[in-house]
């Protein structure tokens, strides 16, 4: 009956009395307490069993009230109830059962709680199924701390010991045994032992399962908490966070310069649900939950990049990176990785980008731009069968300005011209749509190039020509100095000159006048000089419309 002191939550047998000792002498005290701990919890679980013990004598008496045993045979077996608490109650109070391989004594408490009961049962006249409860509730004890090959050890010591015992009373009390009610109830007895004994040994399994997973766990917290100021410091510096999340559970740790990164106060723990969502800038947050469901729920690792927004709509980015640890069955134990503040870097690739892809002088899109835009619109009409004008324009008398007025002038004009010109195309230009700058480029000097690309008939673009004209011959107010001559001097006229001028444009239709970048840029600046031949300030297709 005391075999309820099994070490459930303990070591295997043979291995409590082991602790971790770390350097000097504080390992040795975490050790000393480590054990201290278990024998307080074996003693604890001794008391339990007395308890059930003493039920069980309650059992024994009640039998004896009802005539199925006598008085000597239940006084008999009430003391050795009574002594088997006394002698495992002294052990462990002593200590003495840390000296056995197994200081929980499971097995010894089983064995000699089988004893007593078929004792009883030996001298019981009647009732003997009660008894065989009572060796099912014995067998039970081990069923947490043995694993199956040990069970069905156990189970066929049982059976054999009850076999035994029917032997014995068919001799020596023959009047009291019915040999076949007797059988029935061994076989009952065998079947209920090895079930348990399978279940049992499944049980262990998943323990063992659980405490593996356990261990592996509570080493990687250790050996992070073992340099965690080291590594905090390091992430200070190198504005690098960490984060963990158990998959089981969705418990999340951050570092201290995660809640740095996500400006959250620690004192409040990790933001969840909607007060995290809060921090991911809108555009990003799908593409943040894309990322985390599937390396939770499938373990796939990400490297991507998303945006926190702030109070005033601060923005900051992270780049986020997540790596699944996995047992040695493949199963997901925690998703860890790190949040790296790029704010900067996003900054100066932008910056690049927009040097590389756009005038400075304009802010439109430059030739290597327009090249990209241009070929993919080309390919997209190829697809969809669709009409492609461009457009290539360039100023009239723009030189003039620049030897009259200076430099500076000459570049007003052009940032003028080109801001007129983005807000004159209609929002289906192509590039216009989304971001102004993509409606026109400027290829250098004083030629822009416009890309059209929805439109069904040559008298639509005509009127986005007419209109590039219009603005063009509207008078420009820049700021010069002119010396006796007639030449600029640096600076501007106080107050500011008009200065005319104009445009004139050269427009080819895809497919009609070429299907390819090359041929439509070299038709439209035929057609554009054509223009120029035709007095300036106006417009030419390439091919004539027909009659």
């Amino acid at each position: 009956m005391n075999s309820q002191l099994q070490e459930q939550t303990g070591a295997e047998p043979g291995r409590e009395g082991t602790a971790a000792v770390s350097d000097g002498g504080e390992g040795v005290t975490a050790a000393s307490d480590g054990e201290r701990r278990r024998q307080a919890l074996r003693q604890q679980r001794h008391r339990m069993a007395a308890a059930t013990s003493v039920l069980v004598a309650g059992i024994v008496y009640a039998a004896h009230l009802e005539g199925a045993l006598s008085a000597t045979a239940a006084f008999l077996s009430g003391m050795s109830i009574l002594l088997c608490i006394l002698v495992f109650y002294t052990l462990f109070r002593s200590g003495l059962n840390r000296r056995f391989a197994d200081p929980s004594l499971t097995l010894p408490q089983m064995i000699v709680a089988t004893l007593v009961v078929l004792g009883t049962m030996y001298a019981s006249n009647a009732g003997r199924s009660i008894f065989l409860l009572l060796l099912l509730m014995v067998f039970m004890f081990g069923v947490l701390r043995f694993d199956t090959r040990q069970l069905i050890g156990q189970a066929l010591a049982i059976l054999a010991a009850y076999a035994i015992l029917i032997g014995l009373m068919r001799v020596n009390r023959p009047g009291t045994v019915e040999l076949g009610l007797e059988g029935l109830r061994w076989l009952t007895l065998a079947i209920a032992l090895f079930w348990f004994a399978w279940m049992g040994g499944y049980i262990r399994s998943l323990r063992d399962q659980l405490r593996r997973r356990n261990d592996e766990l509570t080493a990687a917290l250790r050996a992070a908490r073992a340099s965690e100021s080291n590594l905090a410091e390091a992430q200070r510096i190198a504005r690098i966070g960490m984060w963990m999340v158990d998959p089981a559970t969705r418990s999340t740790t951050w570092s201290a310069e995660t809640f740095e990164l996500f400006e959250v106060d620690r004192a409040n723990g990790v933001p969840r649900g909607a007060a995290l969502h809060a921090l991911i800038h809108p555009d990003d947050l799908q593409r943040y939950n894309d990322l985390i469901r599937p390396a939770l729920l499938e373990g796939r690792a990400f490297d991507s990049e998303f945006r926190l927004r702030f109070a005033g709509g601060r923005v900051r980015w992270l780049h986020a990176l997540g790596r699944p640890v996995v047992d040695d069955r493949g199963g997901i134990v925690m998703v860890r990785g790190t949040v790296r503040d790029i704010t900067g870097q996003r900054e100066a690739d932008e910056h690049i980008r927009q040097l590389a892809h756009f005038d400075g002088l304009t802010g439109l899109p430059n030739r290597s731009l327009f090249t990209q835009l241009l070929t993919r619109a080309v390919a997209q009409a190829q697809r969809r069968r669709t009409l492609l004008a461009v457009l290539f324009i360039d100023l009239d008398g723009f030189k003039q300005v620049n030897d009259r007025l200076g430099h500076d002038a000459g570049d007003a004009l052009l940032a003028a011209f080109a801001s007129r010109l983005t807000g004159s195309l209609r929002r289906s230009d192509a590039a216009g749509r989304g971001h102004p700058a993509d409606a026109a480029a400027r290829l250098g000097g004083d030629e822009f190039v416009v890309l059209i690309d929805d439109f069904s008939e040559r008298s639509q673009v005509e009127v986005v020509a007419r209109r590039i004209v219009s603005i063009a011959a509207t008078p420009f107010r820049l700021r010069g100095r002119l010396n006796g001559a007639g030449a600029a001097v640096d600076g501007g006229i106080d107050g500011g000159v008009d200065v005319a001028v104009g445009a004139s444009i050269g427009i080819a239709i895809y497919p009609g006048d070429g299907d390819s970048l090359d041929s439509l840029m070299r038709r439209a600046d035929e057609a554009m000089y054509r223009a120029k031949q035709a007095g300036r300030n106006t417009w030419r297709f390439c091919t004539p419309a027909a009659a």
